[in-house]
């Protein structure tokens, strides 16, 4: 099963959705049975749909998701009630698919490896779940999940990341992200940069899909944070709800608003959810990677922030939480990221940086950095080095790719 999909991979990214157009005919449409919710961003799209997820889970309602990444296997981006396709299944779906995908080989339409995914995700979740939550990988336009038919969308942020791919614009980017929007079906909008806005907002009017924009329709209120939960007002309407989270992050109040709109609007549409499964699906979702702490001693967090708005955000998350300790960092991320600019910025909180590498193809080696950084290549040896330069209460910081990090926590628990 992986070899086969890990020979698609060199396929690379291929733009356009012809081949998925094919795969999803030749299996009668999937994506026509299922009730979606889709998810674009920047950053904050995997928090809020785990906000999402938990409340409908505790509500008893049968949740499939589709994340991206999937750690640790490729089986894991795809989740029922957040348990990964088993499997066995996983591999019914491939060779139900295998005959179609040989045959586009010879067509010279090869499909690759996340085209061939999206559709055992669509052909796994007919039947067994009520709802399906739906990441884009990348932009939104010609991603591999827009061919979701959904009954709401969500756009959580824009900012600079894939710029190869989206363009160098925040109103391209924006462009790619709001390809997700449809005719007539909501949208919610989370905090987005002015250029970024307004190209949204004529995407949305085009198509005539009712808003709900974060800071105009629905707003956060009284919020409070410290390092073992945050708590909010959250408003819309004549509705308010006092709302608890564990999630740590400044902006995960956010990410936990768009989250709560997205309740809202389903149950404007005829779900029923009570404010038990609310309360309690909010206050207990958690993501893996996101303000992670996996030691204590000394209090070591790993944190999947790969671009300079998760960067950003994570420095005013540590900043608030632990605002009298010492930090040391541990800093690796895919080399065509904003790698130097990333690494400025984290400088000026730190009271050691040390920069290494890991094993992907794309990971950043010492040629890629513009600065004399503390370089050491092999990661466990820089780990290692830095939690025996750190002093008892200061604070041990791993991030940057989200491979990167689920690297370390191997090597951590090791």
């Amino acid at each position: 099963m992986n070899e086969y999909l890990e020979s698609r991979r060199t396929l690379g990214i291929k733009p356009g959705l012809e081949r998925l157009d094919y795969l999803l005919a030749k299996t009668d449409h999937p994506e026509r049975k299922i009730k979606t919710i889709h998810l674009a961003g920047t950053n904050g799209k995997g928090s809020t749909l785990t906000f999402i997820q938990e409340v409908l889970i505790a509500n008893g309602y049968r949740v499939g998701s589709f994340v991206s990444p999937g750690f640790p296997t490729v089986r894991d981006h795809i989740l029922w009630n957040h348990k990964p396709i088993s499997e066995k299944v996983f591999l019914e779906l491939l060779n139900q698919l295998v005959p179609t995908i040989e045959e586009m080989d010879q067509k010279d339409m090869a499909p690759t490896e996340y085209e061939i995914l999206m559709v055992i995700c669509l052909l796994f979740f007919i039947n067994r779940v009520d709802i399906a939550l739906i990441e884009t990988g990348m932009g939104g336009k010609e991603d591999i999940t827009n061919r979701v038919i959904p009954i709401l969308t969500i756009i959580t942020s824009i900012s600079f990341d894939h710029t190869a791919f989206l363009g160098n614009t925040l109103a391209s980017i924006a462009s790619h992200k709001a390809g997700i929007i449809k005719k007539n079906t909501p949208v919610i909008l989370g905090r987005l940069p002015e250029e970024a806005h307004q190209v949204v907002i004529d995407k949305a009017k085009q198509e005539r899909a009712p808003m709900y924009i974060l800071g105009a329709d629905f707003n956060i209120h009284d919020s409070h944070s410290d390092w073992e939960h945050q708590s909010f007002l959250f408003q819309y309407k004549q509705i308010k709800w006092l709302i608890e989270i564990t999630m740590q992050g400044i902006h995960q109040m956010e990410n936990a608003a768009n989250a709560m709109m997205a309740i809202e609007c389903l149950k404007e549409q005829g779900w029923t959810i009570n404010e038990e499964s609310v309360r309690n699906g909010m206050k207990h979702a958690r993501i893996s990677n996101r303000m992670e702490v996996v030691a204590k001693n000394p209090i070591t967090i790993v944190d999947g922030a790969h671009n300079m708005a998760s960067i950003k955000a994570l420095r005013r998350t540590i900043e608030v939480l632990y605002p009298n300790k010492k930090v040391y960092l541990l800093f690796s991320a895919f080399r065509d990221k904003e790698v130097n600019e990333m690494l400025k910025y984290l400088d000026e909180m730190a009271t050691r940086l040390v920069v290494t590498s890991f094993e992907h193809s794309r990971a950043l080696k010492s040629k890629d950095l513009y600065a004399e950084w503390d370089y050491i290549p092999n990661a466990k040896k820089a780990y290692e080095v830095v939690k025996n330069t750190i002093q008892k209460g200061d604070l041990l910081l791993i991030t940057g790719s989200l491979h990167f990090v689920e690297q370390m926590k191997r090597i951590i628990k090791q």
